[in-house]
């Protein structure tokens, strides 16, 4: 079986592990049988414009480290140089600039807070009003839309990110008020062949969801998406890998048997079967 992992975080990363180096992934990655493997580095505009984190992305250092450990590895394992673009429209520029500053083979456009708002991950959901709760996940499509049309995406990462946090909190979100703006975000996917990603974390986590449910998955099918990216937000070797084939199973209950890859800067299908 083809396995693959499209969405992972090293030391370089603000909230990486420190044994998270490029080469650690690299041997991890080897011994669960992975046969490709994305780097995707947070790159936060907002956080790295307004200094919001304790260090800054290192673009060079980690751009090098990653050719390096894609040369080390060549023939066993494929490595894409990649990065995690977080909230790209709110500095546009900045978003530009580090993705002009090397040649990228794979991005994650993706949204983890509205604009001068802080990221969902440390909102607290628990104490907030229903009605608060569907007013900024409204909001969160609306930037999702702008987002997914940044010139430069691969694929959209975790779409309803706000949901785990949602779930983590105890609470529920129901999405069919909101399917007709969901739905425009998979069609300006689809009218700029950009990808929707399968981010499995909820589910080596345990929240028994993916991001997004399968609910949104078929919805994103039967609007005639056909690319989908997978990936487990590792952010240590440990977790790299993790529930990769429940996603796969969920995406073949939806009606999905391939999976977007990279290789010499072309877009492949590979089978799931």
């Amino acid at each position: 079986m083809f396995l693959c992992d499209y969405h992972t975080h090293t030391r370089f990363s603000f909230d990486g592990d420190p044994a998270a180096t490029h080469d650690a992934m690299c041997r991890r990655a080897l011994e669960i049988g992975l046969d490709h493997i994305a780097f995707t580095d947070h790159f936060d505009v907002n956080a790295e414009v307004e200094g919001l984190y304790d260090f800054p992305y290192d673009a060079d250092a980690a751009f090098a480290s990653m050719m390096e450990v894609k040369e080390k590895y060549k023939g066993r394992l494929h490595v894409l140089c990649g990065i995690e673009l977080g909230n790209a429209t709110q500095y546009p520029e900045a978003a530009r600039a580090v993705l002009d500053a090397h040649p990228y083979e794979f991005v994650i456009g993706s949204l983890h807070n509205l604009n001068r708002v802080p990221d969902f991950c440390v909102m607290n959901f628990g104490h907030m009003s229903d009605g608060l709760i569907r007013q900024l996940f409204d909001r969160s499509l609306d930037e999702t839309l702008e987002m997914v049309q940044f010139p430069g995406i691969t694929t959209l990462g975790h779409l309803t990110y706000m949901h785990r946090y949602v779930t983590l909190a105890g609470k529920k979100l129901d999405f069919k008020p909101y399917f007709d703006k969901i739905e425009a975000v998979f069609r300006a996917l689809m009218a700029r062949d950009v990808a929707m990603e399968i981010n499995v974390s909820t589910l080596w986590k345990g929240l028994g969801i993916s991001l997004p449910t399968m609910e949104l998955l078929k919805l994103y099918k039967d609007c005639g998406g056909k690319l989908v990216t997978i990936g487990s937000d590792a952010h240590a070797p440990e977790n790299l890998g993790k529930a990769i084939r429940k996603g796969y199973a969920i995406l073949q209950t939806v009606g999905f048997n391939e999976v977007l890859t990279v290789q010499d800067g072309q877009k492949v299908l590979r089978s799931i079967l």
